[in-house]
């Protein structure tokens, strides 16, 4: 058999995946997560599937769940050890969790989760950085004989996405010469008042990560800018900061339903999670909250939902942070209690 020189030419990685290669690079990401992925799809990672291909003589099994082999797919997204932390970061697993689908059709997977604009930036740009996450820890057992809890993963990998994402929205507040878009216009001033017939419930929470309890607030007020109800309380902190959102959003349906309320314009200070509501907007992680969210608004005669500025939903803030520090776990107050009375009036003053 005759074969050519060109038969005998090294191939460039990824000469046979080049859409790969292409997007990888195109990622508007942390340029270590780019040369990490690329070498994951190159298959240039220390997995043993591409020692054992170079003839290094190493263990070719798993080292989580030491019962099937170490191949690139089963690393990062197949291994019974690493499925449940793709789960608890609220990644779409069916796909990724299919033996019979080769990884680089994984990766395109994520790609196109990346590009879809009706999810939220977090959701999109975080499973580049959990595949990084799940290397780091694979590694920590193979050398340093450490294992990661899967809570652990998930909210490091969390961090490390919202960091970069705040990193990028401050860089682009600095070239515009001023804040971020959305605070320079956004109308800043004191609490509003809701129309006639209609009442107000603004809502907050305290946000604290693991054990520590976090803590809710929210009040209720007509057009007159009078305190009807008002309440607080505790709960376990969640991974994020809009998951006790979410909560304490939920948490304050359900108590102005209980009172009565069926006219009602809901106020928070988290204009994502407002947007979400309003919009039907999808987010994986968020999801099973907004679907009892969208349950509960069908409930009212009239809702709205909308966003303030913290400066305009301070008396929420502040039962949210007095809550941390209460004795109970939780309390209602039908009438304005005086540690408050200071607020609502301020409030009541310089509504609008």
């Amino acid at each position: 058999m005759n074969l050519s020189i060109a038969d005998d030419e090294p191939k460039a990685p990824l000469a046979t995946n080049p859409d790969i290669a292409t997007r990888i690079w195109s990622l508007n990401i942390v340029p270590k997560l780019k040369h990490f992925l690329w070498r994951y799809a190159s298959k240039a990672i220390g997995i043993a599937e591409n020692l054992r291909r170079r003839n290094m003589n190493v263990n070719p099994y798993c080292s989580r769940c030491c019962n099937e082999l170490e191949t690139n797919d089963h690393t990062l997204f197949s291994c019974p050890f690493v499925q449940p932390i793709w789960r608890a970061a609220g990644v779409p697993t069916q796909d990724l969790w299919n033996r019979n689908k080769p990884f680089e059709d994984k990766l395109r997977l994520l790609f196109t989760l990346h590009d879809n604009n009706h999810i939220d930036r977090v959701s999109r740009y975080l499973p580049f950085w959990l595949m990084w996450r799940i290397w780091k820890t694979r590694n920590d057992l193979v050398f340093n004989r450490k294992v990661t809890k899967i809570e652990d993963t998930v909210s490091q990998e969390l961090i490390d996405t919202k960091e970069w994402l705040d990193c990028q929205d401050s860089n682009k507040g600095r070239q515009t010469g001023g804040q971020p878009v959305e605070v320079r216009s956004s109308r800043r001033g004191s609490w509003c008042k809701p129309s006639r017939g209609w009442v107000k419930c603004n809502y907050d929470a305290s946000h604290y990560e693991g054990v520590t309890p976090s803590g809710l607030g929210w009040i209720i007020r007509d057009s007159h800018g009078t305190c009807l109800e008002c309440g607080m309380g505790k709960f376990q902190g969640r991974l994020t900061v809009e998951e006790a959102e979410c909560t304490t959003f939920i948490w304050a349906i359900q108590a102005t339903w209980a009172l009565g309320y069926r006219h009602v314009e809901f106020e928070g200070d988290n204009a994502s999670i407002v947007k979400l509501i309003n919009e039907k907007g999808t987010n994986l992680r968020l999801q099973h909250y907004l679907n009892e969210i969208w349950q509960w608004r069908s409930k009212f005669t009239s809702m709205k939902v909308t966003f303030r500025h913290r400066e305009q939903n301070g008396c929420a803030d502040f039962l949210a942070k007095k809550a941390v520090q209460s004795s109970t776990n939780y309390s209602l107050y039908h009438c304005c209690p005086s540690f408050l009375n200071s607020f609502v009036n301020m409030d009541a003053s310089f509504g609008y």
